[in-house]
């Protein structure tokens, strides 16, 4: 009889801690409601005004006018046209950090500066230039950082809801400033291509939401090494054979990603890629025209592979042709591999 009570009485003790406890949280919660709804109360609805930032990257700053049209080949330019185009630049490593919202990173017309131009919600959110300079030359941060609470804009965005999302931002990247380019897009959706950019280096980090990564021409130099992560959401990467790098990281994860390879690749040039793949699916596709080291390899742990790979016979690669070592490795998901005739082809 004893023991039965000590029994009860251990059970009602942790009834009541565990009830206790759950009190306490729904207690914290609704005192975070509540705060997040005061401070909605003093925000007021999202207030989307316009930006415009330029940033300085040569001996002065440049006006539009003074800057030809975007793709314009610099080589049939002479000394006397657009003399912006021949101002003394050095190399900028440029950080990039945007989130919730929609944004593009572009290529601008040659010999322009970098330039931020869109709306943001200035009453949520806090656009933030720095830029330094020392020996090895430019570092220009841009950061749209949130100013308000994650709940507090949680409570604006449900009473909010429309179509247009109050941050709509692009930025514009010179093409003929050496460029060490580091990206982080996180929550919404995004347009970036850098086809024609002149890149040392890039790292690009795309998470929760819609992305687009392409590369519609090819560098203006051979981009020695890239990294590239997308998380969570619906990525396209495209045009990989522009960026003629070298060494290629890719990191996919929690959501539906296609790899293109289509593009210039160099002739007889070598180029290592990795893709590190889980929970999802990935389609990557591969121009015939270009060699498949023997070395190359694909490990799944749980999930699966079709396609092939390496070379077919149907399909000879020319003597000259780029070869690309790949090694793609799956933790968990489906990956499809397509071979196309086209070297201009992204898959879809």
């Amino acid at each position: 009889m004893a023991r039965a009570k000590g029994g009860r009485s251990k059970l009602l003790t942790i009834t009541i801690g565990c009830f206790s406890a759950i009190l306490l949280i729904i207690g914290i919660a609704g005192i975070m409601v509540v705060w997040a709804g005061l401070s909605y109360r003093g925000l007021g609805d999202p207030t989307s005004e316009e930006a415009a930032m330029t940033i300085t990257v040569g001996d002065e700053a440049v006006s539009p006018a003074d800057t030809p049209p975007p793709g314009t080949d610099l080589a049939t330019l002479s000394p006397g046209e657009f003399p912006a185009v021949h101002r003394n630049v050095s190399p900028v490593r440029l950080d990039i950090k945007l989130s919730e919202g929609q944004f593009e990173i572009l290529p601008g017309p040659p010999g322009s500066d970098i330039t931020v131009d869109g709306r943001y919600a200035t009453n949520y959110y806090e656009l933030i230039e720095d830029r330094t300079e020392d020996a090895h030359g430019k570092q220009v941060s841009l950061h749209l950082k949130p100013t308000a609470s994650w709940f507090t804009r949680i409570i604006a965005g449900l009473t909010n809801i429309n179509d247009e999302h109050p941050n709509n931002l692009t930025v514009y990247i010179p093409p003929d400033v050496p460029i060490d380019l580091s990206l982080v897009l996180d929550s919404g959706e995004s347009r970036v291509e850098l086809g024609g950019l002149t890149l040392t280096n890039l790292e690009a980090d795309l998470s929760k939401g819609e992305f687009r990564l392409s590369f519609d021409e090819p560098l203006m130099a051979a981009l020695p090494r890239m990294s590239l992560s997308m998380q969570m959401g619906d990525g396209r990467i495209s045009g990989l054979g522009n960026a003629q790098a070298e060494d290629i990281t890719i990191d996919t994860g929690m959501g539906d990603f296609r790899l293109s390879l289509a593009g210039d690749w160099p002739a007889n040039s070598e180029s290592r890629m990795k893709v590190n793949h889980s929970m999802g699916d990935l389609t990557l596709t591969i121009p015939s025209a270009i060699h498949i080291a023997d070395d190359s390899s694909s490990t799944v742990m749980m999930g699966g592979t079709q396609g092939r790979m390496h070379d077919s016979e149907k399909y000879p690669v020319a003597a000259d042709a780029a070869t690309l070592h790949l090694n793609v490795h799956t933790s968990m998901g489906g990956v499809n591999v397509r071979r196309s005739r086209s070297p201009s082809s992204d898959g879809g």
